[in-house]
């Protein structure tokens, strides 16, 4: 898994508009082979509280377009974004080479938005 921690301020430049399979590709656990795929999915849970709590991923409501600041821990946020994630639907080594893994991910764009700098809203498409 790529290590964001470091240049954080970077990686979230690269991930700007990215839907959840971009995310998933740009932290590099497709590569994971040893890692159970819900081991993976706990690392981009991580990856979701670490840059939450740094307000830096908010949560996002598309249909209304509005960001919601519910005050819940980063890790509520994150379960409720990816509520219907099919996680328990995948394999357990590999799941991100699943169809049902590659459909979800590569339309998973609703429920989170990237801060920039305070003062820019980035959202997936």
């Amino acid at each position: 898994m790529l290590e964001y921690k470091e240049n954080f301020d970077e990686f979230m430049l690269r991930i700007n508009t990215q839907n959840g399979l971009g995310i998933w590709w740009i932290l590099n656990l497709h590569n994971e082979k040893q890692m159970k795929t819900r081991e993976k999915f706990l690392k981009l849970k991580e990856f979701f509280e670490y840059a939450i709590f740094h307000n830096r991923i908010i949560e996002y409501d598309l249909e209304n377009q509005k960001a919601i600041f519910s005050g819940d821990e980063p890790g509520t946020v994150f379960d409720r974004i990816f509520a219907d994630f099919p996680l328990d639907q995948l394999p357990e080594y590999d799941g991100d080479n699943d169809n049902r893994f590659i459909a979800y991910m590569a339309v998973k764009f609703n429920g989170w938005a990237v801060l920039n700098e305070g003062t820019t809203l980035c959202i997936p498409d």
